[in-house]
């Protein structure tokens, strides 16, 4: 399946290690800014959360070559396994000039309802954006 979404990212000096490298829990900042731009992007995006938030309730990310100040940086990411209360969101890192993979990470999202303090169904509105968008309709 082909990521249909992504956003460049800008990386700060503040993003590096003693080693001039972007530090490691940074990837997981850059991946949150995409996913938070891709829902953005499918106007799924609430200011309030009160009726249907989301939560993540597992990530990881596997690192393939250091990522460096200098570097043009796109973050592409896709949802998949949309299941009854929970979907995965799968990140590609990669150097934009040179297409070469940097780092992949993927997500565990889970629907959640705040004020019964447990997960909920993916809301009908969210589930059928998604699976549109990621089929190219």
């Amino acid at each position: 399946m082909a990521f249909r979404f992504s956003v460049p990212i800008d990386i700060r000096f503040r993003d590096l290690d003693a080693l001039n490298h972007v530090n490691n829990a940074v990837y997981f900042s850059y991946m949150e800014h995409a996913r938070f731009q891709y829902l953005r992007h499918l106007d799924l995006f609430d200011r309030d959360a009160s009726d249907t938030g989301m939560i993540v309730a597992e990530a990881t990310c596997a690192f393939k070559t250091p990522i460096t100040l200098d570097q043009n940086i796109v973050v592409r990411v896709r949802a998949t396994h949309l299941k009854n209360s929970s979907f995965v969101f799968e990140y590609s890192l990669e150097d934009a000039d040179a297409g070469q993979v940097m780092a992949t990470g993927r997500t565990v999202q889970v629907c959640y309802d705040y004020a019964g303090n447990k997960p909920k169904p993916i809301p009908a509105r969210w589930r059928e954006r998604i699976e549109r968008f990621e089929r190219g309709e």
